[in-house]
């Protein structure tokens, strides 16, 4: 397999696993998972396994169904903190924005990062983009069509936009290089791009996500930014759990990536990692198949285990903290709040980022005062 950013042969796969996989919308596809890893630039990539261009359109369709949908992204003195208000937030920590900034979201979905931007920064001029119709209902709350655009980016626009953000978005896309200079064409010579993408070192499962046809080291970003005409000025990995904050400029930038990638250990440690993980799980679920059971997590991670398990186990429901999630049946079955876990479950499967899932399930032990549940992590 060639790889998309700077076409190097990426040789066999490094990891391989039969269906069902599953998509970032956390739901089950009958498709198998396949990464590709590129030594020469740090790249991590799967197969395009469907017509993106189809999918993207008609059958993606985030958040569309529940109108006040957010993915929960942490707590902050015991109130719930929103994906949409914190990247509010890093656009503003990391951007200046000035009265009159023309600002685009590409790939904007519903839009709403750049709607509760808009209510902060009345001043700035907001456009958006995106490769599906689904949305424009959202968009006329609160936009004219002459700042939506769908499929197609208008010739006007180019070199017109201040800043131009792309919230998870290159990681989904077949041509990333492509998108980056489309990018580079829409903006200002003194405009910037924000972007933010997974980081899968860090957010172990992003390694899994079948839709997630690119899979970024700061590396590969760097060289595709310098592909696309463009520069890196600051990327960082502490601001998003589990992701990169990315801002560029339009400048071009002659730094080649060097020869050496760093990454590739840990990315074939990672590959291991998920095998064994397979594993235990289809271990734990042959010894417990008749105990009671939830999968704490309804979303990508919960979504894996219940992949796995959802005919081996005596699965009753899921718990989650997320009140959006516990609004909705999740695989057909009931999530429970926490604290409101079945007296007769006896066993708990953690769908969780295993570098945290240890310590929340601790937490939430003490607090429910059960300690006698058994429980199986992915670590």
């Amino acid at each position: 397999m060639e790889c998309r950013i700077c076409q190097s042969a990426c040789g066999e796969p490094i990891y391989r696993s039969q269906s069902p996989s599953i998509t970032s919308m956390a739901t089950p596809i009958d498709v198998d998972t396949e990464c590709y890893f590129c030594s020469s630039c740090g790249h991590l990539q799967s197969p395009d396994l469907f017509d993106l261009k189809t999918y993207y359109d008609s059958g993606y369709r985030i958040s569309l169904d529940v109108s006040d949908h957010d993915q929960l992204y942490d707590f902050k003195d015991g109130e719930p903190v929103y994906r949409t208000d914190h990247q509010v937030g890093l656009v503003d920590a990391t951007i200046g924005l000035s009265d009159g900034a023309r600002v685009l979201d590409y790939g904007a979905a519903k839009a709403e990062t750049l709607k509760k931007l808009t209510h902060k920064h009345p001043r700035i001029d907001p456009h958006v983009f995106d490769v599906s119709e689904d949305y424009k209902s959202h968009w006329a709350e609160w936009l004219p069509k002459s700042r939506q655009a769908c499929y197609g980016l208008p010739d006007e626009w180019n070199g017109t936009f201040d800043l131009v953000t792309a919230h998870f978005v290159l990681e989904h896309v077949g041509e990333p290089l492509s998108m980056l200079q489309d990018i580079a064409r829409l903006l200002k010579s003194t405009g910037k791009v924000f972007l933010s993408v997974p980081n899968f070192l860090g957010n172990p499962g992003d390694f899994l996500v079948v839709d997630h046809v690119n899979r970024f080291t700061p590396q590969s970003l760097r060289e595709v930014f310098r592909r696309a005409g463009m520069q890196i000025d600051e990327i960082h990995n502490n601001l998003f759990r589990g992701a990169f904050v990315v801002v560029g400029s339009n400048a071009m930038s002659d730094e080649a990536s060097p020869e050496t990638v760093e990454s590739g250990a840990s990315v074939i440690e990672l590959a291991e990692f998920w095998g064994q993980a397979r594993r235990k799980l289809v271990a734990a679920a042959d010894a417990n198949s008749e105990k009671p059971s939830v999968i704490y997590g309804a979303g990508f991670y919960g979504a894996f285990v219940a992949s796995q398990l959802i005919n081996k186990i005596n699965l009753v429901g899921f718990v989650d903290r997320n009140p959006h999630a516990q609004s909705q049946k999740f695989f057909g079955l009931p999530v429970f709040e926490p604290e409101a876990l079945p007296e007769d479950v006896e066993m708990v499967y953690a769908g969780l980022n295993p570098t945290v899932a240890p310590e929340i399930i601790r937490q939430w032990l003490e607090q429910i005062d059960r300690s006698g549940l058994g429980v199986t992590l992915l670590d």
